[in-house]
């Protein structure tokens, strides 16, 4: 049922609890709620409980009981309450505590008091507290305990601990020793279950810095909840008043109350006598498994998530109503989630909960904001739901136009879901790997320089270290879990050292500096310079999963386009496929007295009619195969629009900071001049330094500097003096966001330039957006385009650019269960589904020489029934063909260099490398480089590839760039060599999954396609030809040029080279280079074909589609 309350969370977002039922229930007698009756004026003759009593029996006896959501009702000793009865209630029982602690004799107190001494280990005395703590009590505390120390799930080794054996029959619970006699309280105490295990409930108290006599985590047996109307969950609250201490377990500390290799917390007593269970109120929440272990003779095991959960939660057999069965559910599938509320700074582990103001951390805990759940039970999902895929599952995800409205509400769940599970699996990964040792300061003039080392036996953890700590990520700097950070920096460098006790370590390079602000930091800074313990972590990143998730978990989308009028409603039903108005207009007149405009092709000037012509909203689509001048044509409708109408506002953005940069630079060439504002986050400046630095008249700091300023006051004028004083030399102490919303709120700008996460950080950078363009737009997800436009109110028309055969958005380090499905993959998957997307397609290729061109359009376009058409000549992209340098063919700018060679694989992270490629390439970039210094790249499909390739460069002195291909798309180079490491020689350690990587044809198309004027290809083509796109311009280019080997490298650069009839060139002893097919074993995909012709290119996007996607 829908809910009319919404509630605020804590990143400033609202989600809508379900409906709750009549608040006036009664129990089985027909008596009052907590709601209706005022507590003090109760009958204790009909056995309610009423101020004066104080026997706990009448607790019992009161009956306050609401309806279960789903059950039925039964006259237990159990309240089901909202957050706001609750406090009612706890009010209610403290007060009642206190009129029976009145009661209680002097000798009592004396006997009380004694056993508090007793248990305190250091002899010091302890008052004992002053009754329980209500819910808002729970949320003083704000602790974010994080410990680098990895845990493990329960899921992995469930009940399978020898030493505490959690599953016990009832004559081995006999045999427990116990310290001492049971203890009965002279008051309950109240405990939340924080995990359910498969005889018992485990329950943690809420105030653990109170513990005093009482234990920090006790089992309730499930013999003490038989007469309960249903089984403790996570999240209900119980009342013990009698209890036992286990032998052995009754100091818990930091090292022993949580057991890793079970994932079981451990208790420390056991309850023997239970009075009042309070069950809170739960929401229900479709939500998807996301993990699931069945192991024969074991209980089968499922992680699921639902939106409104902080993050997954750990779901047991013994959690499963009304007929779920885990032995017999699949991953993905849907399932129905109770979720009990928790409050705000109670920490979430993976399958326990924890209170604030404790020491009971792993590290790996995600805190909870006001309004977070946990999971509690689960339920079958038994609506019908018609998209399956062909094993039977259900699918979301690309949204499909016979949606209906409901149907399209529950895809935004599933799709808020599975985002949560990526905000858990980047926050986690991000915590696992924190620092906590001493800092090791470098000789550095500043003092700024400190080393760390990652030392681990696991290959998995420190492979997940090199993916989270990477050069340039941010960090800081904390001397304890809970404080603030005293120090801010970057990661400067990142080493993998070799040692002889088979441990792995990782040695990074950090730059740190104290923070500046109401804090005095400088002494915490001195004191880690000088030893003391400090914990190091990478920063969180603003923004992100979390906040998508908001925008569907709240059916924001479904919510415009029911109830809103608007260019922005129509752009959204175009994007899900959704009928709408229909204004027939397909484009119109364009400016063609400006001089961008008339440099436009054909295919350009039709991008520019629709992105003029918005009609009632528009949203088009422009396919750019590699150097069709994607990037010149966004400028150039910026400029055409602003002529058109100078009031709107423009949006340029990208997913990454580079396409943004070249935005901002073309954009720049046709004089946009002073209209143009450009954001950059103080990453991408250390970055891309020089590259920014070159855009500098357009950047905010010099839009602030002078008047501006003067006109401030107070903490902006302070806050913007800061950013100009330390823009230069500290702006990871700028703040780009904050200045940049102080200057819009007094400036208007037509075109604004920055990030997708830059922008939506700077609320007046985009709230105003009437004109938006998105470059590189395949790396875009889903969830991230239908948020941003939920943000955008005024929006009225969208170009989004890119192409469809290159690398998309980047999902490897996601759970492999939601990088498919889910709306996390490439906005452009979406529209196959969108006939009311207009659609423009670009062939002319201005990048590259003609015969590199044509390769790449046989291996990645012919085949789609696209083409790519070299806009330039030949003699304008000599680069390579007149650098100097022997070619294999005269004139061909194309080098296939056949290495086969050897694989190492790199111990860390498993990444792979060829020394006799490193070394081919090496030879070839110094041939090049003292030719054409600034012209020479090297990329690498393996990131191992580029480190040696790096290393060997260094100890050259030769100053050559080397990235990998997923560094490189959306850049280009004039000359460059490719290194594909793979191989298939006698003895490599090839990896497994070497195959599959070379059948990424996206990744193939991104890296053939991004030399100017030469490419040479080092690789061993026997093993690369399996993939479909390396085979297919390994074809075309072999109409050109022949394959060579090693003897290449020793004639390359020969002053009198001899070739043989065919012109092909002859290695020192006058024979021929070349290596046969045959030798290689190359499989040919078919015959070159030329001379498509563009109606079949139109034919195939006549229905407004994408094609088949990859």
């Amino acid at each position: 049922m829908d809910n009319q309350n919404v509630r605020k969370r804590g990143r400033g977002h609202f989600y809508f609890n379900s409906e709750k039922n009549d608040s006036t229930t009664t129990n089985k007698a027909g008596l009052m709620t907590m709601e209706s009756t005022d507590s003090r004026s109760l009958n204790k003759n009909v056995g309610l409980l009423t101020m004066g009593s104080t026997d706990p029996k009448n607790l019992k006896n009161a009956g306050l009981l609401t309806m279960e959501p789903t059950g039925s009702q039964k006259t237990k000793s159990t309240t089901h309450t909202s957050v706001e009865e609750e406090e009612a209630f706890q009010k209610l029982m403290e007060e009642a505590e206190q009129e029976e602690k009145q009661e209680i004799s002097e000798s009592m107190e004396k006997l009380i008091l004694e056993e508090d001494m007793e248990i305190n280990e250091e002899g010091e005395e302890e008052q004992m507290e002053e009754g329980e703590i209500n819910e808002s009590e729970w949320a003083q505390s704000s602790s974010n305990w994080e410990n680098p120390n990895k845990e493990e799930s329960f899921a992995n080794k469930a009940f399978e601990n020898q030493e505490w054996q959690e599953v016990k029959s009832k004559s081995e619970k006999k045999k427990e020793k116990i310290e001492e006699e049971a203890i009965t309280a002279s008051r309950k105490k109240r405990y939340v279950v924080s995990q359910v295990q498969e005889k018992r409930a485990i329950a943690v108290i809420p105030n653990p810095e109170k513990l005093s006599m009482w234990p920090f985590a006790i089992e309730i047996p499930d013999e003490l909840t038989t007469d309960l109307e249903r089984p403790l969950f996570p999240g209900d609250s119980i009342f013990v008043n009698k209890f036992a201490w286990i032998e052995g377990r009754r100091q818990v500390t930091i090292d022993n109350w949580y057991r890793k290799d079970t994932g079981i917390l451990s208790y420390q007593a056991t309850a023997l006598m239970i009075d009042v269970t309070h069950f809170p109120y739960w929401t229900t929440k479709t939500g998807i498994i996301t993990y699931l272990k069945k192991k024969e003779g074991k209980a089968p095991l499922a992680r699921v998530t639902a939106y409104g959960m902080e993050r997954s939660g750990m779901l047991y057999a013994k959690q499963c109503r009304h007929g779920l069965d885990l032995s017999k559910t699949r991953l993905s599938e849907f399932v129905n989630l109770k979720l009990a509320p928790i409050p705000a700074g109670w920490m979430i582990g993976s399958n326990y909960i924890v209170p604030p103001g404790g020491s009971y951390r792993l590290g790996t805990e995600i805190m909870a904001k006001e309004g977070s759940q946990i999971l509690a039970c689960a339920e079958p999902f038994t609506e019908r739901w018609r998209w399956l895929t062909k094993t039977g599952l259900p699918k979301v995800f690309p949204i499909d136009k016979d949606y209906t409205l409901k149907e399209m509400k529950l895809a935004e769940d599933i799709i808020a879901a599975a985002l949560i599970t990526a905000a858990e699996n980047e926050e986690v990964g991000r915590m696992e790997t924190s620092y906590f040792g001493v800092v090791k300061p470098l000789e550095d003039e500043k003092k700024r320089t400190f080393t760390i080392s990652h030392i681990h036996e696991q290959k998995a953890h420190i492979a997940k270290v090199l993916n989270i700590w990477t050069k340039d990520t941010p960090v800081t700097a904390k001397t304890g879990f809970e404080r603030k950070a005293f120090a801010n920096g970057y990661i400067k460098e990142v080493v993998k050292c070799d040692r002889d006790d088979g441990l792995l370590q990782i040695e990074v390079n950090i730059i740190l500096v104290p923070n500046e602000g109401l804090y005095e930091h400088d002494e915490d800074f001195e004191a880690m310079t000088h030893g003391m313990l400090s914990i190091i972590q990478v920063a969180e990143t603003p923004g992100g999963y979390r906040d998508q998730a908001d925008t569907f978990g709240l059916h924001a989308p479904t919510q415009l386009i029911k109830e809103e009028k608007s260019p922005r409603t129509e752009i959204l039903k175009a994007l899900f496929g959704r009928p709408g108005t229909d204004d027939s207009v397909v484009g119109g007149d364009i400016p063609k007295e400006l001089e961008c405009v008339k440099s436009l092709n054909e295919e350009q000037q039709n991008t520019l009619s629709n992105w003029l012509h918005e009609g009632r909203g528009r949203l088009h689509y422009q396919q750019a195969p590699p150097g069709t001048g994607k990037t010149r044509l966004a400028a150039a409708c910026i400029a055409a629009a602003l002529k058109k109408d100078p009031k709107i506002a423009v949006l340029a953005t990208a997913n990454s900071n580079l396409p943004v940069s070249k935005l901002i630079d073309e954009s720049a060439q046709i004089n946009l001049g002073s209209e143009m504002l450009a954001f950059f986050a103080s990453t991408a400046r250390i970055r891309y330094g020089d590259q920014i630095l070159l855009l500098n008249e357009h950047q905010l700091e010099n839009k602030i500097k002078g008047k501006f300023v003067e006109k401030l006051e107070g903490s902006e004028k302070r806050d913007v003096t800061d950013y100009l004083a330390h823009i230069k030399d500290k702006p990871r102490h700028t703040k780009e966001r904050k200045v940049g919303e102080i200057y819009l709120a007094r400036e208007f700008k037509n075109a604004i330039f920055g990030t997708i996460y830059m922008c939506l950080g700077i609320p007046r950078a985009h709230v105003s957006t009437t004109h938006l363009i998105i470059d590189e737009v395949t790396q875009t997800s889903f969830s991230m385009m239908v948020h941003l436009l939920c943000k955008l109110p005024l929006v009225r028309s969208v170009l989004l650019t890119g192409d469809v055969r290159q690398l998309g958005t980047h999902l490897k380090e996601l759970p492999e269960v939601i990088q498919s499905g889910y709306g996390l993959e490439s906005v452009t998957d979406q529209m196959e589904n969108c006939e009311r997307v207009s659609v423009t397609i670009l062939e002319r290729c201005y990048r590259s020489h003609p015969i590199i061109t044509e390769c790449f359009d046989y291996s990645s376009y012919e085949k789609h029934g696209e083409r790519v058409i070299a806009a330039v000549p030949a003699e304008k992209r000599t680069g390579l063909t007149k650098l100097g340098i022997n070619l294999p063919v005269n004139d061909v700018p194309l080098i296939l260099l056949n290495i086969r060679g050897r694989i190492e694989q790199d111990s860390a992270s498993y990444s792979l490398s060829s020394p006799e490629q490193t070394e081919a390439a090496i030879t070839i970039a110094k041939a090049l480089e003292h030719r054409d210094p600034q012209g020479v790249a090297i990329i690498c499909l393996y990131t191992f590839q580029c480190e040696k390739i790096r290393e060997r460069l260094q100890q050259e002195n030769i100053q050559v760039s080397v990235n990998s291909v997923d560094a490189f798309q959306s850049r280009e180079h004039r000359l460059i060599i490719l290194v594909t490491t793979s191989t298939k020689a006698p003895g490599s350690a090839a990896r497994a999954d070497a195959s599959d990587f070379l059948k990424d044809s996206r990744r193939a198309t991104v890296a053939l396609s991004r030399a100017q004027s030469g490419l040479i290809i080092i690789a061993d083509f026997e093993a690369i030809r399996e993939g479909e796109t390396w085979r297919r311009f390994i074809t075309a280019a072999k109409q050109h040029t022949p394959f060579v080997d090693e003897r290449y490298l020793e004639v390359m650069e020969h002053e009198e080279p001899t070739r043989d009839s065919n012109g092909v060139l002859n290695d020192l002893k006058g024979r021929s280079i070349e290596v046969k097919v045959e030798e290689v074993k190359l499989i040919r995909g078919g015959e070159l074909r030329t001379g498509r012709g563009k109606n079949d290119l139109q034919q195939m996007w006549k229905s407004r589609t994408l094609g088949k996607r990859l």
